[in-house]
């Protein structure tokens, strides 16, 4: 008799939950991080004196994560501070909230939209013609589309996801910030998509940004762009094709004209190559500057650890029409770096 009323309780019990329609929800925490340690050596030669310099770098990442999940539903925590090997200022990696479903979801905080523009295996990647080197600052630099992408100090950052099915990817980032210690007016949108078609991930986007600096003086600068790309799985590794353009239209400078980027790189196992070149438009009527980059990497794991390796990097790169006269400025690199994931 006890044991038909125990068994009728707790079937009601369970017909109440299901009919108030009670969703069991799973908790879950966790900390690690990684560690870099880099030791580099560099040579400058053309525009500026030919001179050689070593130094150190990297830092100390920690991460946490905090997610609740539920019945088609999550929400989600991340914070990641990084402690330097240089300097004494602690800085931040990703710092957002998530929350949404598996068809879509929302993103708040500090944190990166989709990557149009991959570097591969990039370890030391040390461009020629920086504008803050070279006589007459003129210089040129690389554009991935990603100047709306996000991890900006002082600026708010939101993202929509939608994931109509396990193809199809959208993103729509959007950047606002007034009156900070960066910035007196920021404000951006950037949609981007990816698909991937089987053996290659198809990578597009657009950004539009306008922005004018907290500094005293700073002109309005506003500009837009596009990424466009391809990555393939192919001889047992994974080839990424990129080209990205930024058309200026308000505020051209040295360091803000228009640009076009293009690159190729290829990574497969512990080893990457990659090439890179880029072009500006030449604000002061001069031959435009133009740089070709090139770069390789290879890993070793220490100990045979998967969690510890050591990776050996090279680079070199020049650049042309970016110093007085035109004059060319190149760039050698080595880098060893050594990581431990914790």
């Amino acid at each position: 008799m006890k044991t038909k009323l125990k068994l009728s309780v707790a079937c009601g019990i369970a017909a109440l939950l299901v009919g108030l329609n009670v969703q069991a929800e799973e908790k879950i925490f966790s900390i690690g991080g990684d560690l870099e340690l880099d030791l580099t050596a560099k040579n400058e030669s053309g525009d500026v004196a030919s001179s050689t310099s070593y130094y150190n770098g990297g830092r100390v990442k920690l991460s946490a994560v905090g997610e609740l999940k539920g019945d088609n539903y999550f929400v989600k925590g991340v914070a990641q501070p990084l402690v330097p090997f240089k300097g004494n200022s602690l800085g931040y990696d990703d710092v957002y909230l998530q929350f949404g479903r598996s068809e879509w979801d929302v993103q708040i905080g500090r944190f990166e939209g989709f990557d149009l523009f991959p570097a591969g295996k990039d370890t030391v990647a040390e461009h020629g013609g920086d504008p803050s080197l070279v006589t007459n600052a003129r210089g040129v630099k690389v554009y991935g589309a990603n100047d709306a992408r996000g991890r900006k100090d002082n600026v708010i950052h939101a993202a929509a996801h939608l994931k109509p099915n396990d193809a199809m990817n959208f993103e729509l980032g959007v950047m606002g910030a007034k009156n900070t210690g960066d910035y007196e007016k920021f404000a951006a949108i950037r949609p981007a998509m990816t698909y991937n078609a089987g053996i290659a991930t198809i990578r597009a986007g657009v950004e539009s940004v306008r922005q004018t600096n907290a500094a005293a003086g700073s002109a309005a600068q506003s500009h837009t762009g596009f990424g466009l790309g391809a990555g393939v799985a192919v001889g047992g590794g994974s080839l990424n094709v990129s080209i990205a353009k930024k058309n200026v239209s308000k505020g051209e400078s040295a360091t803000y004209t228009d640009t076009t980027s293009a690159a190729v790189n290829f990574t497969q196992g512990p080893w990457g190559v990659g090439y890179l070149t880029s072009t500006q438009n030449a604000f002061d009527g001069g031959s435009d500057p133009k740089l070709n980059t090139f770069y390789a990497a290879y890993t070793v794991p220490l100990f045979g650890s998967k969690d510890a390796s050591v990776t050996f990097a090279a680079s070199t790169s020049k650049a042309t029409n970016v110093g007085a006269d035109d004059a060319d400025h190149k760039v050698n690199a080595f880098r060893t770096r050594f990581n431990y994931s914790f």
